[in-house]
């Protein structure tokens, strides 16, 4: 009967202690020792090494004499609390599921952010500008749009965030924007769309990287290095003033561009020009949306991936190996003022030495069989953009794994037509356009259009004047299919160059 009165006793203990106090997460049952011997409230000792439960951080309303009102909520053998600010010299715990990993390094490494938000308005702000540039990526058709990789790239990210509140403000759940851009990117705005370039799809090879890569951009958005960031930006312009900026650099670009002409058939799609491009994806707006993070920032959220990866049992050395290829493609290109979002110059190069060496040649055939689209993508985007080098190398990078399609085989003959002209080469190109025409389900203009211009250089001027009545047939059959104002545009002014040059020809 004493026993149980005893019990009673603590129970209500409990529970008026409970009822006094405001807790900031759910419960988050994470399994962990006493790191240190730990006295609390002079009644209680723990020792080093006794095994208990983090249950969740609270907010005292009354507390004792001295006593921080922060505190983290464990159980042992009864209920007792560590003051947030030195958990983690009392306490240790590996975690073994992504709710624990997150709130351990939020606890251990911002405690403030369980106290205030001192961002508050910042953070509204930041909402209001990645809206802004969301609106201009969508007006400018800068979104690539495939369902299906949208999706998969969307579980990825959700297998990885926390679905239990670790803050009093709540962090929202992240969405997966793809951007039409050649250049490997990816940031994650301060409203929670993490955008994922076609350059960055196209540039790995295994979904371990493109975990890693995720995990520095949720990383750099848990921790709120973005408005840390905007807070040491001295000057900041004026929002009209400085969006209505970007929108005349797109008017402008736009206008420089306007009557540029693709040559390359591609169905409904609409490719936006480089320098449109270029007006929208720069450091500027990176800048502007406290993306620029400093080397010590980029290196604490690669510090964050690794240990993440190691925790949950998979690659610790993706991030290195996605990093490196990266770095290859910038020096590649020689593109200093787009490494610049990377840290400083060589910045990144610094940051692989202290990263293990990893092995480049990994590859995932379930990831390259989802992304063989957007390669090819890529590759047709890179050719629109004249850099025909790089359209060849994605064109073979689905050929090399056996993923390719006809546009893969015709972006590599059109690269060769671009930069060369003997009769080896060309001869070259006519296998890769059988290549094409062998794995193409449907008769292809563009192949059609290509062996013509291989005729004309090879003065085959009865075998061209039969091709480009074939052509001028199938540019009929593309007529009467449904089409875009665009595509009929395109119909027109193919027919219109046929007949010229069927013309001279004739007249030859």
């Amino acid at each position: 009967m004493k026993r149980t009165w005893v019990a009673l006793g603590l129970l209500c203990m409990a529970c008026s202690t409970l009822m006094a106090q405001k807790p900031l997460t759910e419960n988050l049952g994470i399994a962990g020792n006493i790191k240190s011997d730990y006295v609390w409230r002079e009644n209680s000792f723990f020792e080093e090494g006794t095994p208990c439960t983090l249950q969740f951080v609270t907010k005292l309303k009354n507390p004792a004499k001295n006593e921080d009102k922060y505190q983290v909520v464990l159980f042992g053998t009864h209920q007792f609390y560590i003051p947030l600010d030195e958990l983690g010299t009392y306490f240790t715990a590996e975690p073994k599921d992504k709710n624990a990993f997150w709130a351990m390094l939020l606890m251990k490494k911002y405690p403030d952010a369980f106290k205030k938000d001192k961002y508050a308005s910042l953070r509204q702000e930041q909402r209001l500008e990645a809206e802004q540039y969301l609106s201009e990526l969508k007006k400018n058709n800068l979104f690539y749009n495939d369902a299906a990789i949208e999706d998969y790239l969307q579980c990825l990210l959700l297998d990885m965030m926390p679905d239990k509140r670790i803050l009093e403000r709540e962090i929202g759940v992240p969405v997966v924007r793809l951007l039409k851009s050649e250049a490997p990117d990816i940031m994650m705005l301060g409203n929670g769309v993490l955008l994922i370039s076609t350059g960055m799809l196209a540039a790995l090879d295994t979904e371990q990287e493109m975990k890693a890569l995720m995990l520095r951009e949720m990383s750099h958005y848990m921790l709120d290095h973005a408005l840390v960031t905007i807070q040491q930006n001295i000057t900041r312009a004026n929002r009209a003033a400085f969006w209505g900026s970007v929108i005349d650099g797109v008017v402008a670009a736009t206008e420089r561009t306007l009557y540029e002409r693709y040559d390359f058939y591609q169905p409904g799609l609409l490719f936006a020009t480089n320098d449109v491009v270029q007006s929208l994806v720069n450091l500027n707006i990176a800048r502007r949306m406290g993306l620029d993070y400093a080397p010590k920032l980029e290196t604490e959220a690669d510090k964050v991936a690794i240990s993440y990866m190691e925790c949950m049992g998979e690659s610790k050395d993706a991030l290195a190996s996605a990093l490196h290829k990266l770095n290859d493609y910038y020096l590649r290109e020689n593109d200093v003022s787009t490494l610049s979002k990377y840290g400083a110059y060589g910045t990144l190069e610094e940051r692989l030495k202290g990263m293990p060496k990893p092995d480049l040649q990994l590859v995932d055939r379930d990831f390259l069989v989802k992304m063989r689209g957007v390669v090819s993508f890529e590759a047709s985007m890179q050719d629109y953009h004249k850099k025909y080098r790089n359209a060849r190398l994605l064109a073979m990078k689905n050929i090399d794994n056996n993923l390719a399609c006809a546009d893969d085989f015709l972006m590599v003959a059109r690269g060769m037509m671009k930069q060369t002209n003997t009769s080896e080469s060309n001869a070259e190109c006519l296998l890769y356009l059988d290549k094409a025409d062998m794995v193409s389900e449907v008769e292809d203009v563009n192949i059609t259009k290509m062996r013509i211009l291989l005729m004309l250089r090879e003065n085959m001027t009865i075998n061209a004047v039969d091709m480009i009545k074939k052509y001028q047939a199938q540019l009929d059959a593309l007529y009467q299919q449904p089409h875009t104002d665009e595509d009929a545009e395109w119909i027109t002014a193919e027919h219109l160059w046929a007949d010229q040059l069927l013309e001279r020809l004739y007249l030859n």
